[in-house]
């Protein structure tokens, strides 16, 4: 909160790096108990992951010699180092939210579960998943809620704002404050969706649509971008218009597919809840605190 209150709080004359404040505040908002002295570290690696897994790269264009390239341009060595520096520090936190937990419980304390980490520990100590729930997993896991929850939170941030201040004119009265912000964000997302093309799938049977036939195991791109763009679904298309759910159809969970920003189903984005509730935060501090009066948000 105190990082958002400094960019709220910012003077008028003073420039504010939005990119830097919105890292270090889904940074805050993923619990792991405290702020953390390797967090710089641990960020720029998971941002550096991020960036070798989305750019270009020799060895995709050759599979066949893909782990001889990825000696000979360096790819292997930047990975293994990521890996090293994450792993290190991703055994350090489950080792010490271990020992805290441990001592919640023989204190007797009724919630011992603070944070997302704390939950899967309590998950791996009961077990019953008919499978064991070890500490890789454990981790693989938690980068999860990381590299996809962060990198499209504070991009989805960015951009909204960027629409805020280009749209000044969008007021919501007190009473309709939660509906406003969901409008709000809903548009931002329409127009910059955090992952332009969603992550590949394959088709398990061949299927025909729309007169083109889908061959089994074909891989499958969706270009989430082009559908919320697409006038037969929306009008104004190019326009920040957050009144366009006003009728209340606004759904981010992949039931309508004109708005399937996530996914859709059982391996829809695990993130999704995090970033809608960073973005939220962001939106309602920087409104204005006087009650009963319109607002802009």
């Amino acid at each position: 909160m105190m990082r958002v209150n400094e960019i709220r709080t910012a003077g008028t004359t003073t420039p504010v790096n939005l990119s830097v404040l919105f890292h270090s505040v889904t940074n805050n908002i993923v619990p792991f108990g405290k702020k953390r002295k390797k967090a710089p570290e641990f960020m720029a690696a998971i941002k550096a992951g991020v960036g070798l897994a989305s750019g270009f790269n020799i060895p995709d264009l050759f599979p066949t010699w893909t782990g001889i390239l990825a000696k000979v341009t360096g790819m292997k060595r930047s990975l293994q180092g990521i890996y090293t520096t994450v792993d290190a520090i991703l055994e350090e936190i489950i080792a010490e939210r271990k020992g805290i937990r441990d001592e919640k419980i023989r204190a007797g304390a009724d919630n011992v579960d603070e944070n997302l980490v704390d939950v899967l520990i309590g998950l791996q100590e009961k077990g019953g998943f008919g499978f064991h729930l070890d500490n890789s997993k454990f981790k693989a896991i938690i980068l999860d809620m990381f590299a996809g929850g962060m990198g499209t939170s504070v991009s989805a941030m960015e951009w909204g704002m960027l629409e805020l201040m280009r749209n000044p004119s969008a007021t919501v009265t007190e009473a309709d404050m939660q509906a406003g912000l969901k409008m709000v964000m809903g548009e931002a997302l329409r127009l910059h969706p955090p992952a332009p093309l969603l992550v590949p799938r394959e088709s398990i049977d061949v299927c025909e649509i729309d007169g083109y036939t889908i061959p089994a195991k074909s891989r499958v791109i969706i270009n989430a971008w082009a559908i919320g763009r697409d006038l037969k679904y929306w009008d104004s298309v190019e326009e920040f218009k957050p009144e366009r759910f006003e009728d209340g159809t606004l759904d981010f969970k992949g039931s309508n597919y004109e708005f399937i920003l996530f996914g859709s189903g059982r391996r829809m984005c695990p993130g999704f809840n995090y970033g809608l509730a960073s973005m939220k935060l962001i939106s309602w501090v920087f409104s204005t605190t006087s009650t009963g009066r319109s607002r802009r948000v």
